[in-house]
């Protein structure tokens, strides 16, 4: 039998409006990594939020900011395997002056 994992994950700024949800929890696969975990929200949640977390040719966006646990999880850890009980918060980049 498969095991599930329970992942929470928060939406912030424009990742709010384009899911429709401030936050959820998700039940995903054992071994499921945080580019899976993507895809999945970008899938449910549909095309409007997946233009903000992946780029046209199906890279996570490198304007895609994640924390894990509290602590920024670097963008060459995409494929980072999601453990359970993990809380994800994740924000666009912004830029300002």
């Amino acid at each position: 039998m498969d095991e599930s994992i329970h992942i929470t994950v928060q939406y912030h700024n424009i990742l709010r409006a384009r899911a429709g949800i401030s936050a959820e929890t998700l039940d995903m696969p054992e071994g499921s990594t945080l580019r899976d975990l993507l895809h999945h929200v970008a899938e449910t949640h549909g095309p409007v939020l997946r233009e903000v977390l992946f780029t046209a040719d199906g890279a996570v966006s490198s304007h895609l900011v994640v924390f894990r646990n509290r602590h920024l999880l670097p963008a060459t850890d995409r494929d980072a395997m999601l453990a359970d009980g993990d809380e994800l918060l994740l924000f666009p980049a912004i830029a300002g002056g």
